[in-house]
């Protein structure tokens, strides 16, 4: 019986090593070997996506270009959005020792627009104080330049960008009458100012 055994054991042992001997016999080439392959794209058949070219808007190389002002004349300033052109602003704020906020802040009654020898001509000021703040702004289209005066009471302040513009007669006339009004240069003991934005083209109504 133990004769038997031994073989039995010696078979068994010989079987197993004989498996293992055929397992690693096995062809590379039969084993399973996965190769991820990534996809050629043919360059002449690649959809092409063509870019829209950028939109450039045209920048105003002076003021003769911010607004066609031949078509708002008789029409307000801030109907037209006059104050919201970038160009313009630009040059208001650059103007020295002009502060734009309190212009735009108090610029809240005003009169249409006027054009006289290529002169632009607004007036504004603070609603129902007109003689503490008055502004009248002048805009020479011929000379790219601008001039705003400042009324405060009895006082005058002119900002230029550039130099005086020479003012036509009808506006230089109306501008003096403002003046007087508001005892620019008075030695009267009497120096209230009685500044009124309303003009002799645009008569208060």
């Amino acid at each position: 019986m133990l004769k038997y055994s031994i073989l039995f054991v010696v078979i068994f042992l010989y079987n197993c090593d004989y498996i293992q001997k055929d397992k690693n016999n096995i062809p590379k080439e039969d084993k399973l070997d996965i190769n991820i392959v990534e996809p050629v794209v043919n360059e002449k058949t690649k959809p092409v996506v063509e870019k829209k070219p950028t939109a450039i808007t045209p920048q105003p190389k002076n003021l003769k270009e911010v607004f066609l002002f031949n078509d708002f004349v008789g029409k307000y300033p801030t109907q037209i959005k006059l104050f919201d052109n970038e160009f313009l602003v630009k040059r208001l704020k650059n103007l020295d020792r002009f502060n734009f906020d309190v212009f735009i802040s108090n610029w809240n009654t005003e009169t249409p627009i006027s054009i006289e020898n290529q002169i632009i001509h607004a007036s504004g000021c603070k609603a129902h104080a007109c003689p503490s703040n008055g502004y009248e702004l002048f805009i020479d289209l011929k000379n790219d330049n601008i001039n705003i005066f400042y009324f405060r009471g009895n006082t005058l302040k002119v900002y230029t960008e550039n130099d005086w513009i020479d003012l036509p007669a009808i506006y230089q006339d109306e501008l003096d009458i403002k003046k007087s009004n508001a005892k620019i240069g008075s030695t009267s003991d009497n120096m209230e100012s009685i500044y009124t934005i309303y003009s002799k083209n645009n008569p208060k109504e």
